[in-house]
C-alpha cells in the first residue's frame, strides 16, 4: 500500500494534502454531525483521547451513541479492531511479536528497551530492529519524542494486548519490570517509571513488589501535586494491600491508613463510588471497640458519600447520632466535634432550626477544646447555617472559610466558602458570590481537584446566569460537564445546563440534561441542597406545561423551606406559571382552566405564607434582589388575573431588577412591559423604550425564544427594534461643558433623535425629571428648544445619530 501510494506521488498530476490531527473542538463537531446533537463534554473527552484526533476512528467510536450517552461502551468496535490489526497481520511472525512486546510496555519505550526484553524472548537485536523498520515502512510503528518508538495509534496497543491469552504476557511483564528496575529518573520521569513498575510487577505476579512501587509512586505524585495520579497508585496499593499483609493490628492500622488517604484523594479527582468504596472498606476494618474515633468518621463520611451518589435520600440522622455516639467518651476530640457539626446540619436541612443550633454551639465548644483547624471549620459553618439569618452568621462564616484554609483540606474549603457564597446571597451580595465562587472554580482547577472544580462551576453557572452572563455561565457548565464523576456534582452541573439551554431556545437538550440528572438522583426535587424547582418550573414553562409547573412547585415548596430565598424563587415562578396557564386559557376561551390557574396559584401562595419568613422579606437593607422577585411576583400575579393596567407594575419590576443587576429577569419584564403598554394603548415611542431594551439584553445573552417573542410584538406594534446611535462624547464643545454629567446624557438623547418618554424610559427616570434637565440644557446654553439645542450641538461637532 505504502509502496503504491509512493509511486502514485511521483505522478505530475498529484498532489498531496497534509491533513492535521483533529483538535478536540473538530471532534465535537463530527460528533455533533453523526449523534445529530451536541454530545456529552465527557464522552467528547474520551473519544479525543482514544481516537488522537484520528476522524475515521473517532466515527468508529462513536457508532451506536446517541447525544444522552456520557461514556464509550468498554471494548472497541470489531469494526475499529479490525482495521487497527489489518495492517499489524500483514508484518511477518517476528515483527508481529516485537509488537506485541511493545505493547505489553504501555507507553514509548526506547528501542534499547524493547531490544533487553525482546532479548529474554530469544529475539535478538538485529530481528529487533528490522521489526521496527517493517512496521514504521507498514504505517504501525512511529519515531517517538526522538529515541522512542510508538504505535502509531495508541489504540493498536489496547488490541494487541487483548491477542495474549491468560498467562502469556505474564513473563514478558516480568522482563520490562527487570529491565526498569535498572533505570532510573525523577519528577514526572521518576513517576512514570514507578508507575510503570507497578503495574508490570502485579503484570507478572509480584504483588509484593507492585505494592511497594505503587505507594512510592503514590507519595512521588503527592509530592509534584499529580493528583489524579496520586489516585490510581493509591487504588492499586489498596487492591494489593490485603493480598500482601496478613491479618494484624498493625497491618490493619496501616490499611486503614491507606484507604482513608486514598478516600481523601479520590474525593477530589475520582468518582463518588470509588471514595464510598475507600470508606465501606474502611467500615469493615475498623474496630469500633478498639479505635472508636476513627469508627466515628468513617461513619459520616461513609453516609455524606451515600447521600452524594444518590444511595441515601434524606438527612441522615442515624449516621451522625452514631458518630456522636461513639465518641462521647471523648468530647475533646476534633471528630466529637465534627459528628456534632454533622448532626447540626441534619437539624438545619430539616428546618429544626433550634435544634441545630444547639449543636451547632456544642461543636463549637467541642471544636474550641481540641484545637483542631478542621473541627473549628465545621463548627463554625454550622454555626453560620444554624444562624443564617442573624447577623452572627457573617462572622461565622468567614471564621470557617479562615479555619477551613488552614487545613490545607480542599473540601473542607470548598464546604466553608458554600457557605459564605449561601450568606451573601440570602443578604442580596450576588457580586460578590460570584466572585468568590469564581476564585474557588479558578483555584480548583489549577490544583487538578476536579471534583471540587464541577461544583464550584454549577454554582457559578447559576449564578451567572442570574445577572445575565450567559456565555461566562456557558463556559462553567462545559468545564463543570467535563469534570463532573460524582453523582450530586454532576446533578448540579445538568442543572445549570438545563437552564441554560432552556433560555438560549434549546428544549430537547435542556430534556436530555434533566433526564440525566433525573437517573443521578431520582429526589433531586426534593433535595434543597440542589435548588431544582425553579429550574424545573422554568423548563415546564417554556415547554408549555405551566400546570405541571404549579404541581411541582406547591408538592416541593415545603421541604425547600429551609431556604426562604428560593422559596420565594418558586412563589414568582408560580405566579409566571399560572399567569401563562391563564393567558394559554383566555386565548381559548376556556373560562374553566383559567379559573384552575388561579386556584393553584392560590395554593402556592397559602402554602408560602404558612412558612417563615414571610415572603420577600430581606435580611439586609443593601438586599435589591428580594425587593426585584417580589415586583415580578406583583405583575405576574396581576397577568394572570388580567388586571388592568399593568404597566406600572411591570415598569417597577424592571426598574427594580436593573438595580439588582438581574439582567434576565430584567429583559423578561422589560418584554411585558411592552406587552402591556401595547395592550393599554400607549404611542409607540412609549413603547418602543422597553422593547428596544429588552431586545438589546436578549441579544446579549443569545436568548432567542425571548428575541423572537420580542421581534412578533416590534412588528405587531409597528415598531423599529433598531436603536438610535448615540453620539460619542468624549471630547465635550466649549459650549456645553457647564453641563452636568447628566445634561450631556440626555443632550446625546435629543440629539439622537428621542422622545421625552423614549429618554425618560432609557434612563429610568419620570418625564418630568427629563423636562426639568432639558431645561437646564437650554438655560445653560442659551437655547429655546430642543430642535434648537440639537441643531447647535451638530454644529458645534455633537453630531446628531443616525437610527442603525
Amino acid at each position: 500500500m505504502h509502496a503504491w501510494l509512493a509511486d502514485l506521488m511521483r505522478l505530475p498530476s498529484v498532489s498531496s494534502l497534509h491533513l492535521d490531527r483533529m483538535s478536540r473542538d473538530e471532534t465535537e463537531q463530527q460528533l455533533s454531525m453523526l449523534l445529530g446533537g451536541r454530545p456529552d463534554p465527557h464522552l467528547v473527552s474520551e473519544v479525543v483521547r482514544r481516537s488522537a484526533g484520528n476522524p475515521y476512528f473517532s466515527e468508529l467510536l462513536a457508532r451506536g451513541l446517541t447525544v444522552a450517552d456520557e461514556d464509550l461502551p468498554t471494548g472497541l468496535p470489531a469494526e475499529l479492531t479490525g482495521a487497527l490489526l489489518a495492517a499489524w497481520q500483514r508484518l511477518p511472525a517476528t515483527a508481529r511479536e516485537v509488537m506485541r512486546l511493545l505493547a505489553v510496555a504501555g507507553r514509548p519505550v526506547t528501542s534499547a528497551d524493547l531490544i533487553e526484553v525482546a532479548a529474554s524472548r530469544g529475539i535478538g537485536a538485529e530481528a529487533v530492529t528490522g521489526a521496527l523498520v517493517e512496521a514504521t515502512q507498514g504505517g504501525i510503528c512511529v519515531a517517538h519524542g526522538g529515541a522512542m518508538c510508538w504505535f502509531r495509534h495508541p489504540l493498536l496497543a489496547e488490541v494487541l494486548n487483548a491477542t495474549f491469552v491468560p498467562g502469556e504476557a505474564v513473563p514478558i511483564h516480568a522482563a520490562w519490570a527487570k529491565t526498569l528496575e535498572a533505570r532510573a529518573g525523577s519528577g514526572i520521569d521518576g513517576l512514570q517509571r514507578l508507575g510503570d513498575l507497578a503495574r508490570h510487577y502485579e503484570g507478572a505476579d509480584n504483588p509484593a513488589a507492585s505494592l511497594e512501587a505503587s505507594l512510592r509512586a503514590a507519595d512521588l505524585a503527592k509530592q509534584l501535586r499529580a493528583l489524579p495520579e496520586e489516585a490510581v497508585h493509591l487504588r492499586r496499593a489498596a487492591g494489593l494491600w490485603p493480598t500482601v499483609h496478613n491479618a494484624g493490628t498493625q497491618a490493619v492500622d496501616a490499611e486503614l491508613d491507606l484507604l482513608e488517604r486514598w478516600a481523601f484523594v479520590s474525593s477530589l479527582v475520582g468518582g463518588g463510588e470509588e471514595t464510598l468504596a475507600a470508606w465501606t472498606r474502611s467500615s469493615q476494618l475498623v474496630d469500633e471497640g478498639r479505635d472508636p474515633l476513627r469508627a466515628s468518621r468513617i461513619v459520616r463520611k461513609i453516609a455524606g458519600y451515600e447521600w452524594m451518589t444518590g444511595r441515601r435520600s434524606g438527612e441522615p440522622f442515624d449516621a451522625s447520632e452514631r458518630a456522636v455516639k461513639l465518641c462521647e467518651p471523648y468530647p475533646d476530640s476534633p471528630e466529637y466535634a465534627a459528628a456534632l457539626a454533622d448532626l447540626s446540619e441534619c437539624h438545619f436541612w430539616t428546618d429544626s432550626i433550634e435544634a441545630a443550633q444547639r449543636y451547632a454551639e456544642e461543636s463549637l465548644q467541642a471544636a474550641r477544646r481540641s484545637g483542631s483547624h478542621e473541627a473549628l471549620s465545621k463548627a463554625y459553618i454550622a454555626l453560620a447555617d444554624a444562624y443564617i439569618r442573624d447577623e452572627r452568621a457573617d462572622h461565622d462564616s468567614a471564621e470557617g472559610v479562615r479555619h477551613a484554609k488552614l487545613t490545607g483540606d480542599s473540601n473542607e474549603v470548598t464546604d466553608a466558602r458554600n457557605i459564605r457564597g449561601g450568606y451573601l446571597l440570602l443578604r442580596g451580595r450576588l457580586a460578590e458570590a460570584i466572585e468568590i465562587e469564581e476564585a474557588a472554580l479558578r483555584q480548583c482547577l489549577d490544583r487538578g481537584e476536579s471534583n471540587l472544580a464541577s461544583f464550584h462551576a454549577a454554582i457559578v453557572a447559576r449564578n451567572l446566569l442570574m445577572v445575565g452572563r450567559q456565555s461566562d455561565a456557558d463556559r462553567a457548565v462545559r468545564e463543570g460537564l467535563t469534570l463532573a464523576r460524582v453523582p450530586h456534582n454532576s446533578t448540579h452541573v445538568r442543572l445549570a445546563a438545563a437552564l441554560l439551554a432552556v433560555r438560549c431556545g434549546h428544549l430537547s437538550r435542556a430534556r436530555l440534561h434533566l433526564q440525566r440528572a433525573k437517573e443521578l438522583i431520582p429526589d433531586l426535587e426534593d433535595r434543597p441542597e440542589l435548588t431544582a424547582p425553579p429550574v424545573l418550573a422554568e423548563y415546564l414553562v417554556a415547554n408549555r406545561e405551566p400546570d405541571r409547573a404549579l404541581e411541582l412547585l406547591a408538592r416541593t415548596m415545603v421541604v425547600q423551606g429551609v431556604d426562604p430565598r428560593i422559596i420565594d424563587e418558586m412563589l414568582m415562578w408560580g405566579a409566571r406559571s399560572a399567569a401563562e396557564m391563564a393567558e394559554e386559557a383566555r386565548d381559548r376561551r376556556d373560562h374553566a382552566r383559567i379559573t384552575h390557574a388561579g386556584e393553584l396559584l392560590d395554593r402556592i401562595v397559602e402554602i408560602r405564607h404558612g412558612l417563615q419568613p414571610p415572603p420577600f422579606e430581606p435580611l439586609a437593607a443593601e438586599d435589591l434582589i428580594l425587593p426585584a422577585l417580589e415586583a415580578v411576583y406583583a405583575a405576574e400575579t396581576a397577568r394572570c388575573l388580567a388586571q388592568s393596567p399593568t404597566s406600572a407594575l411591570w415598569e417597577e419590576a424592571v426598574q427594580r431588577c436593573a438595580a439588582a443587576g438581574l439582567q434576565w429577569e430584567e429583559s423578561v419584564a422589560s418584554h411585558q412591559w411592552a406587552r402591556a403598554l401595547l395592550s393599554e394603548g400607549a404611542s409607540r415611542a412609549v413603547i418602543a423604550a422597553p422593547l428596544r431594551s429588552a431586545y438589546g439584553l436578549a441579544g446579549e445573552m443569545g436568548a432567542s425564544p425571548l428575541r423572537r417573542e420580542i421581534e412578533t410584538l416590534a412588528a405587531l406594534a409597528r415598531i423599529s427594534l433598531g436603536e438610535p446611535e448615540l453620539p460619542a462624547i468624549d471630547k465635550v464643545p466649549s459650549a456645553f461643558q457647564a453641563l452636568t454629567k447628566r445634561e450631556q446624557e440626555i443632550l446625546s438623547h435629543l440629539v439622537a433623535g428621542r422622545t421625552y418618554a423614549e429618554i425618560a424610559a432609557a434612563l429610568f427616570i419620570s418625564k418630568k425629571t427629563v423636562s426639568v434637565h432639558v431645561s437646564n440644557v437650554l438655560r445653560k446654553t442659551g437655547t429655546t428648544s430642543g430642535r434648537e439645542v440639537a441643531t447647535l450641538a451638530g454644529r458645534l461637532g455633537y453630531p446628531p445619530g443616525q437610527p442603525s
